[in-house]
């Protein structure tokens, strides 16, 4: 029986073996002990644990330990910071491809009485820096832009955004769940603020993130309860899920650039081998700028959903895990420009660290026979 093919990294990667062999201690029974207690011997180990996995995700990116908040994920991270940080009376601006978790913050931030903005981008979902500059121009804002699109993958020009926003005196938030896996992040030379993680993206454990927020900040809490994390995050900290999450940020920062050039080479013979197959196949993703592993492609007359249903074995996915239950079109492909019928038939492929030539190669056989084009 042929093992099935996975490539749905974009919705979450697996646990590296590294990663559950630094967490396997701080499952054991004999492991207990809060991170918070501050009288005894297991609450210390604990928290020694906790602060040492803080200091490899600041590590990640360039930050202080201090700077770093755990969450329980990236969408509890992005509520954090665009809810807990927008200053009162800012406008908030976001680009027109954000995570669900962050467009659906816009509402109850304008509730607030703040006024947003929604900024275009262009056809490979590139954001348009014009559009946001004629914004800045107006007085300060709190801006929302993701390094690296989880639906097709465009890399934004962060460098550039983060200039902008310090010339201008704005707040900087990146959504940058899905770039550390294959590249280097540094907050302070970008320009960057506020910005979220996720284990589960970068094969650590699900259940855990961290937003990062620049020292000067002043961060609101979401939650309400005891003082942890210096009252920005209310809760206790989950020891084993921390330290397997500082293990996969460790492994990320020493592996990054090795994994992106390899899983680029396996996107473009993915890319090559569906071009033959299928004709009249419509790249969704920007073959320039986008992120390693990312490939999302659109079959004309094709319904996506549909035809993910003949082929249980392969893990590919119609667009965003946590918009999968959706009956409209993609939101991310509609601002580029698809029509909803391409949009319906678009496929996303996530390749990631354990992705081999072979499972490509079949991926594409599969799905050439699926459509009836062998």
């Amino acid at each position: 029986m042929t093992a099935p093919i996975y490539l749905d990294h974009l919705a979450s990667t697996p646990l590296d073996p590294a990663v559950l062999a630094a967490m396997l201690p701080w499952l054991d029974p004999a492991a207990v002990g809060n991170p918070h207690a501050a009288t005894h011997r297991a609450g210390w180990r604990a928290a020694e644990a906790v602060e040492r996995a803080r200091g490899q995700v600041a590590a990640l990116i360039g930050a202080r330990p201090g700077e770093i908040v755990f969450t329980s994920g990236a969408t509890e991270a992005n509520n954090l910071a665009l809810l807990g940080a927008a200053p009162a009376g800012w406008p908030v601006a976001a680009s027109a491809i954000e995570h669900a978790s962050v467009t659906a913050c816009l509402p109850v931030l304008a509730a607030r009485g703040h006024e947003t903005h929604v900024v275009p981008v262009d056809g490979t979902g590139r954001l348009d820096s014009g559009a946001l500059v004629k914004i800045l121009e107006r007085g300060p804002v709190l801006v929302s832009v993701m390094s690296a699109n989880n639906e097709i993958g465009t890399l934004q020009p962060v460098a550039e955004i983060g200039t902008l926003c310090r010339r201008a005196g704005a707040i900087f938030y990146s959504d940058a769940v899905q770039s550390p896996a294959t590249a280097v992040l540094d907050v302070r030379a970008l320009g960057i603020d506020l910005l979220s993680l996720s284990g589960h993206k970068l094969y650590g454990p699900m259940g855990i993130g961290a937003l990062y927020i620049r020292d000067e900040l002043d961060l609101k809490p979401l939650l309400q309860g005891g003082g942890q994390q210096e009252g920005r995050r209310p809760g206790t900290v989950p020891v084993a899920l921390a330290v397997g999450f500082g293990a996969a940020c460790a492994l990320a920062a020493e592996r990054c650039e090795r994994d992106a050039a390899w899983i680029t080479t396996l996107r473009e013979r993915l890319w090559t081998g569906l071009a033959a197959a299928l004709p009249g196949l419509r790249r969704n993703s920007p073959q320039i700028g986008c992120l390693p592993g990312c490939l999302n492609v659109a079959i004309p007359g094709i319904d996506a959903a549909d035809l993910l249903l003949d082929l249980p074995d392969l893990a590919i996915a119609t667009g965003s895990a946590c918009a999968s239950g959706g009956a409209g079109p993609s939101p991310v492909l509609t601002a580029i420009g698809l029509s909803p019928d391409l949009a319906h038939g678009s496929l996303r492929f996530g390749l990631g660290r354990g992705t081999t030539e072979d499972e490509i190669d079949r991926a594409v056989t599969l799905l050439a026979i699926a459509i009836g084009r062998p």
